[in-house]
């Protein structure tokens, strides 16, 4: 597995997991919703732009999302 691969999978992973946080803070009415959803939607804009990045280098990757890294 190439160093972009990895990078690619973990950053894949981590917006899954960020995804589910967002649905976990919905049903926390202590939190400010509006403003952590926020956050976390920068976050995931951040992920995309470096797989961005990395699919011009390795364009293959761009349709591992789907797949079993």
């Amino acid at each position: 597995m190439t160093l972009l691969k990895t990078i690619n999978s973990e950053l894949n992973q981590a917006a899954i997991i960020l995804d589910q946080i967002t649905h976990k803070i919905q049903m926390a009415p202590e939190l400010d919703n509006k403003e952590n959803i926020l956050l976390i939607a920068q976050a995931m804009s951040n992920i995309f732009l470096i797989q961005k990045n990395i699919y011009e280098h390795c364009p293959e990757l761009k349709n591992s999302l789907s797949q079993n890294d």
